[in-house]
């Protein structure tokens, strides 16, 4: 599996870099590697470094972007998580960046740096969030004290943990709207929003939105979120207010998106679109979406082969699923044609999860050792998007926690998510890759009107626990690219429904539309969470045993 973390800094900075994870740095060194910063290296190199770092350690594409995403059925491969056997997938680089970020958020405060503490506050508490969301408890009152004597510290329960990210994000929003002069301001250095403040309010409130949201089975939130909802200008409140961080085409460096990475493989088979994804977009479900075609397939899927008998129709391998084009492997498969070589053959992430080529239905192989013909990988990273806001609202209504109209919100995020893939769109520029493309403007296209009236007429005759899982399972469409989420919300509601194979499931075979019957197995139970890092435990004596990931389950969890 590729994992290409994008860091803009120079070679000092670099040694800089290695941080610490909760405890394992820590009885192997005499003194904070925090100390050992020279002092000529300015906050600007490292919060763009603890940017990078925290968007590519989420993104599709990284080691835990990817895990998720198999584990949530949007991609799939000759992988660990393939019948949900992943490890704990990117601890220790999201400890390294929290590290950095209380570096700024000391240094800040010494020379009267308010908007680069309050950024920092912000990021922190959000990986945190992410970090309890994953793995639960995890070390957070004790981490990164080694000046106050802590070697080993203890983990901290992730219900006790979420309350103080709130009041972190607090803090952040009362540093960042501080009237007292700044010396210095952030500006291209912060990646995200270019040193705007009003914006970074607006993703503080959001990533709260999104926090009292994951809770509301285990938490009465209702005036939290209804205090929250009734300033919407105070969120993120149009898709260019929406939390992204930018990735750029190669250049001096090579600053692609992580899921990009397939593109320059010479060997492809573990990030591959997943059947079940591709089933529900092409409206085969029979439960979810049923006779609806997604406008967006063309933009999420690249096939690199036409259909049987056409110009490029002739596969390298045998395949273990076909559809006309549309070349890739089942999760839990046991067929005779999984392991196969089919790098030239298999359907890549498109133009919108990775920033590749739009299926325009020319069937062109990406060769990795001739001319690149693939998009530029411009591909920004998704935090919170203003649709994943309207998403969250419309879930919101639809439980009754808040006054409003599920339904027209619900409307108002399809809107946005097509309105998003235009954006995404616009940043990965097609026309300037290897080989141009000309990509239609989606959300003004007849196909995307006719989806959305399709999947608003199956809401309008849907049960109460049908709506949600429209709901959801859209917005499970839509954040492809942010996959973390996916998973949390698939634990706490139950949505969108998952492929089953069996034994654990009901699945005993998939038959693809062009070729045979494939046996399907998975003798694990879903995980719950992540597993603790093994180095953690391994260090720290104040660890815990172990988790069962199939049965421990994060305090939010119903």
């Amino acid at each position: 599996m590729r994992s290409r973390y994008k860091i803009y800094v120079f070679t000092l900075f670099a040694a800089f870099l290695i941080g610490v994870s909760g405890c394992k740095k820590f009885i192997d060194v005499n003194q904070n590697p925090n100390d050992a910063t020279p002092q000529n290296v300015t906050l600007a190199m490292i919060l763009s470094a603890a940017e990078r770092n925290i968007g590519g350690s989420f993104a599709l594409g990284s080691g835990l972007g990817n895990t998720m995403s198999v584990y949530t059925h949007q991609i799939t491969g000759r992988v660990g998580a393939d019948r949900y056997g992943a490890g704990e997938s990117g601890w220790s680089g999201l400890y390294n960046a929290i590290s950095n970020l209380n570096v700024i958020i000391t240094r800040a405060t010494n020379e009267n740096l308010f908007v680069y503490r309050g950024i920092a506050k912000i990021m922190k508490a959000y990986t945190y969030s992410m970090m309890v969301d994953v793995w639960g408890d995890i070390p957070f009152s004790e981490h990164d004290k080694f000046l106050e004597g802590i070697r080993q510290p203890k983990f901290d329960k992730g219900k006790d943990i979420y309350p103080q990210l709130i009041t972190l994000l607090e803090e952040g929003i009362a540093d960042i709207t501080n009237p007292a002069t700044n010396t210095v301001l952030p500006g291209n250095d912060d990646y995200i929003y270019k040193g705007n403040r009003t914006n970074w309010v607006k993703a503080a409130n959001t990533i709260k939105l999104k926090m009292y949201t994951q809770v509301r089975l285990v938490q009465n939130v209702s005036a939290e979120v209804t205090a929250l909802l009734s300033s919407p200008a105070t969120l993120i409140n149009s898709q260019a207010e929406s939390f992204m961080l930018p990735f750029g085409p190669i250049g001096a460096t090579d600053d692609r998106h992580p899921a990009f990475g397939d593109y320059n493989a010479t060997q492809r088979g573990g990030q591959l679109p997943s059947p079940w994804l591709y089933e529900i977009m092409k409206g085969r479900n029979p439960d979810i979406l049923t006779g609806l075609q997604d406008p967006r397939v063309p933009y999420y899927i690249y096939n690199q082969k036409s259909r049987i008998g056409g110009s490029n129709g002739v596969p390298e391998n045998c395949t273990d699923y076909r559809d006309g084009g549309f070349i890739t492997i089942i999760f839990g498969s046991s067929g005779p044609c999984r392991d196969g070589s089919n790098s030239q053959t298999y359907s890549l992430l498109g133009l919108f999860p990775a920033g590749g080529r739009f299926n325009d239905s020319a069937a062109i192989a990406v060769n990795t050792i001739g001319p690149q013909r693939a998009g530029t990988g411009a591909r920004p990273h998704e935090f919170i998007t203003y649709a994943d806001r309207l998403f969250l609202e419309a879930e919101l209504q639809h439980a009754g926690l808040v006054a409003g109209d599920a339904r027209a919100t619900f409307s108002n995020a399809l809107d946005a998510s097509f309105r998003h893939v235009d954006a995404v769109v616009t940043a990965v520029n097609p026309g300037a890759a290897g080989a141009p493309q000309t990509v239609p403007v989606i959300s003004t296209l007849p196909a995307t009107i006719t989806y959305k009236s399709g999947v608003l007429a199956q809401y309008d005759a849907a049960t109460t626990a049908k709506k949600l899982e429209l709901i959801m399972t859209e917005k499970w469409i839509n954040r492809i690219e942010n996959p973390v989420d996916n998973y949390t919300d698939y634990r706490r509601t139950g949505y969108p429904v998952r492929f089953d194979p069996a034994p654990v499931g009901s699945t005993t075979s998939v038959a693809p539309p062009d070729g045979p019957v494939v046996t399907v197995l998975n003798d694990r139970l879903f995980p719950w969470s992540l597993p603790f890092s093994v180095n953690e435990i391994q260090l720290n004596s104040n660890a815990p045993p172990q988790k069962v990931p199939e049965t421990y389950k994060v305090f939010w969890q119903p």
